[in-house]
């Protein structure tokens, strides 16, 4: 007994450290938001905001520091409403600090080692990188060949510089989140994360409890969770059965409230339906026939009122964005090569027609804009490449019945969720004029999982790889997870 005691110390020491670095992550966010927001020069908080970093390099946690980084940056957009003033209307939300503190980490902790910054291969890697420079250039290009009757507002360049930020830091936790391959526990913490706030979030919502509506749970968080709670409910065996069905209950509860109690909300529904009818299509055909048909029987059952909300979704948003794109084009048409920079046609808009200004409400619209055709060439090129990447994990993980294949179909579903949010929305890369700087919080979801998928690969091939009984041992963990 005392023996047992011995040998599991070390690791319950380590567990005990990891647990107090997420809670501290918690902890100093809220209270630098607090705190900058009570000061009149709030921006001196901002270096208190890497405290995390200085005290967990400190402690020496090891490699999976950066793992427990990145499920913090999540945990923070959930949880954490307190936000940094900017001396604009947008304002920084901690997760876009937090993440780039786990950016700043990951470089640093490389460079220090090895003197160069290294990426595991994967088709996403230079897309990726393509993007971030193409926003980077697209800053500096569009001063240059700014218009010259175009004249900004005194705060413009604080604004272009917040939705830079967004630009880089979105892709940059991807990255980072992507090269956490050695273990699968902190994507389980992820999903549970996901989970466990969309459940008290859709509790709260029946129930009507307004202490729960500090739950960052906007546009393709539904999708997400949805994913995720029927993935692991139909697929993953190792899961009791009172759970699974729990599982398979609340995805229900938020595929009504989306579906039903805000159909008239397009860019929520209609990603989580498609990602729902993708799952279904990868994992089997009779699946995909069931969900359509019950589909169908709502639908026959309630056809004049659905019939009334699609034609005033239509009404009201239909034509009003083709409209957006043709008067978005007026700019862009004329910036095409690395467009007008983060955030640019707004001040083109606001000096040439303000009367007709309207966002584009599309971020394909946006990058094209913003970045040009060489931005949005990376950026297409990017959602190809995880499009391949997804392919390759869900091969290796095929019949599985284990979490990584549940969550590798979450992921497939969340992905064409999110392919057709785009058309509709800036959930994805939220426009500074409309979603915010603080829209960060909820696009962090996105790529964060995405990247999470990626790494999900790097470990598979890994174990596949390995031979002998260490390789056997990393294919039972895996199975396991």
């Amino acid at each position: 007994m005392y023996r047992l005691i011995e040998r599991r110390l070390p690791t319950l020491r380590i567990t005990l450290l990891r647990a107090g670095l997420v809670l501290g992550v918690l902890v100093i966010g809220v209270l630098t938001g607090w705190l900058g927001g009570m000061m009149a020069r709030p921006w001196l908080m901002l270096p208190f905001s890497f405290l995390v970093l200085l005290l967990s390099v400190g402690f020496g946690l090891g490699e999976a520091r950066l793992e427990h980084g990145v499920v913090g940056v999540v945990a923070v957009a959930a949880l954490v409403r307190y936000t940094l003033p900017t001396g604009t209307r947008s304002r920084i939300p901690l997760s876009l600090v937090l993440a780039g503190a786990v950016a700043v980490w990951w470089i640093a902790s490389q460079w220090l080692e090895d003197r160069r910054v290294r990426l595991k291969p994967a088709p996403t890697n230079l897309p990726l990188l393509g993007f971030i420079a193409a926003s980077i250039i697209s800053l500096p290009w569009s001063i240059a060949f700014r218009d010259v009757l175009v004249q900004p507002w005194s705060t413009w360049p604080f604004v272009q510089l917040g939705g830079l930020a967004v630009m880089v830091l979105l892709p940059g936790i991807f990255l980072v989140a992507a090269q956490q391959a050695k273990d699968v526990r902190w994507i389980q913490w992820l999903a549970g994360i996901i989970l466990v706030v969309g459940a008290a979030a859709i509790v709260g919502y029946y129930y009507h409890l307004p202490f729960l509506a500090f739950l960052q749970v906007r546009p393709l968080f539904p999708t997400w969770f949805i994913c995720l709670a029927l993935a692991l409910a139909l697929f993953d065996r190792r899961l009791p059965l009172p759970v699974r069905l729990g599982l398979i209950a609340l995805a229900g509860a938020w595929f009504y409230r989306v579906f039903v109690d805000q159909f008239r909300w397009l860019s929520s529904w209609l990603p989580a339906l498609v990602a729902v009818g993708a799952i279904g299509l990868v994992r089997s055909r009779k699946l995909l026939v069931v969900m359509a048909i019950l589909l169908a029987v709502y639908v026959v059952l309630n056809l004049p009122v659905v019939e009334a909300r699609i034609n005033q979704e239509f009404a009201a948003s239909g034509i009003t964005r083709l409209h957006a794109w043709a008067n978005n084009w007026r700019i862009t048409g004329k910036h095409w090569l690395f467009g007008v920079g983060p955030a640019g046609y707004a001040v083109y808009y606001m000096n040439y027609f303000p009367l007709e200004a309207m966002a584009s409400h599309s971020t394909y619209i946006d990058i094209l804009s913003q970045t040009g055709v060489v931005g949005l060439f990376f950026f297409l090129w990017f959602w190809v490449a995880t499009g391949v990447v997804l392919r390759r994990l869900y091969r290796r993980v095929k019949g599985r019945r284990d979490f990584a294949e549940a969550f590798t179909l979450a992921a497939i579903g969340g992905y064409v969720g999110a392919l057709v949010a785009m058309a509709l929305g800036d959930w994805i890369i939220p426009f500074v004029y409309t979603q915010t700087i603080a829209g960060f919080d909820y696009a962090a979801y996105t790529w964060v999982l995405l990247g999470a998928a990626q790494a999900l690969l790097l470990r598979e091939q890994r174990s596949r790889g390995a031979g002998g009984p260490e390789g056997e041992e990393a294919r039972k963990r895996g199975s396991e997870g």
